[in-house]
């Protein structure tokens, strides 16, 4: 499939929005159509990651004008992004969205986030040498009224990036200046991301070591070291289908990635919050237990041996995709629990 994402120079001001997909031609096309019915002003990239699901051809039939970029593989989400994010560059937008393909965006949405990256959150000009990265409030996909993400900080316990809590959330909301309008976070969710492509070239790509999982706490982290202050707009909503990538085989690579990127970001963050053996202790080695309780042997042993290798990619300084006997392993056993 040749790459349909030659365009036009866009206008000052213009608007990307680049969306990932790699097996998720019905999740794309959703989201592709909330775009497009909602968000007419802002461009829509689609980058596919390899895809062997007629993503590409089902999104070029049946929406003409959206751009289609193919990666030709597999990329994971830091690299797919980053060929969006410099596509986006490389023809001249003045703002560019990284956004899931299992996601649904409001109408007025992308307005907004734009807004508040080129204008400021509050009603006063942007100070000069002033730059924003804002994530939306994002919501479950199938319970709209549950929030997913409004806000991410670091856990005191361990340092492990995660969520605010409602209270938490609530009282980060106290700070928006105005009430109600965006407000200070410490970490946002790569789920939807919008800066300005000055910001962008500033902080630079996704650390595509992590292929996927901890890039947007790494970048979160990396833009706050550059001055960039990082912003949830809560008027801003988008609803997210959580967990549609880590089913089947991609629930044993999920664990494999959660593994070994936990170990990368803790060892490159050291002493600024994140502890390695806390966090493996607590959030992967503590569960196995009692995940033998409920799955039984067979399964729990799979587990094990996926966090096994994850540890060890990480000792060996082996990072990106997963090895390919990994991702065949994953793939029988997906098949055999059926």
């Amino acid at each position: 499939m040749t790459d349909h994402a030659t365009a036009p120079a866009p206008r000052p001001g213009a608007s990307l929005v680049v969306v990932l997909s790699f097996e998720g031609r019905d999740d794309t096309l959703r989201c592709v159509g909330s775009l497009v019915d909602g968000s007419a002003a802002h461009t829509v990239l689609v980058v596919d990651n390899g895809s062997h699901d007629g993503t590409v051809e089902a999104v070029a039939a049946r929406f003409p004008h959206v751009r289609i970029h193919p990666t030709g593989g597999n990329l994971g989400f830091a690299g797919g992004m980053d060929a969006g994010i410099a596509w986006g560059l490389a023809h001249g937008f003045e703002v560019v969205t990284v956004l899931n393909n299992d996601t649904v965006v409001d109408p007025g949405c992308l307005d907004r986030l734009v807004a508040t990256v080129l204008e400021g959150p509050g009603a006063e000009a942007l100070a000069d040498g002033a730059a924003y990265a804002v994530s939306p409030r994002v919501t479950y996909l199938d319970n709209p009224s549950r929030a997913w993400f409004d806000g991410g900080l670091l856990d005191p316990a361990d340092g492990l990036p995660r969520h605010t809590s409602p209270a938490e959330s609530a009282a980060l909301a106290a700070r928006a200046a105005p009430p109600g309008g965006a407000y200070p976070v410490d970490l946002l969710a790569g789920c939807c991301i919008t800066a300005t492509a000055g910001t962008w070239r500033l902080v630079g790509d996704f650390d595509e070591r992590y292929f996927l999982n901890f890039e947007d706490s790494d970048w979160s982290l990396r833009a706050r070291e550059a001055g960039v202050t990082l912003l949830v707009e809560p008027r801003a909503t988008v609803r997210h289908r959580v967990s549609g990538s880590f089913v089947g085989q991609h629930s044993y690579l999920g664990t494999y990635y959660y593994t070994r990127n936990l170990l990368l970001f803790a060892s490159s963050w050291r002493g600024r919050g994140p502890r390695a053996g806390v966090m493996l202790w607590r959030r992967v080695l503590r569960p196995l237990p009692s995940q033998l309780r409920q799955d039984g042997l067979s399964e729990s042993s799979r587990r094990a041996t996926v966090v096994a290798a994850g540890v060890l990619a990480h000792l060996t300084r082996r990072y990106g995709r997963a090895p390919g006997a990994l991702e065949r392993r994953a793939a029988r056993w997906s098949s055999a629990a059926r």
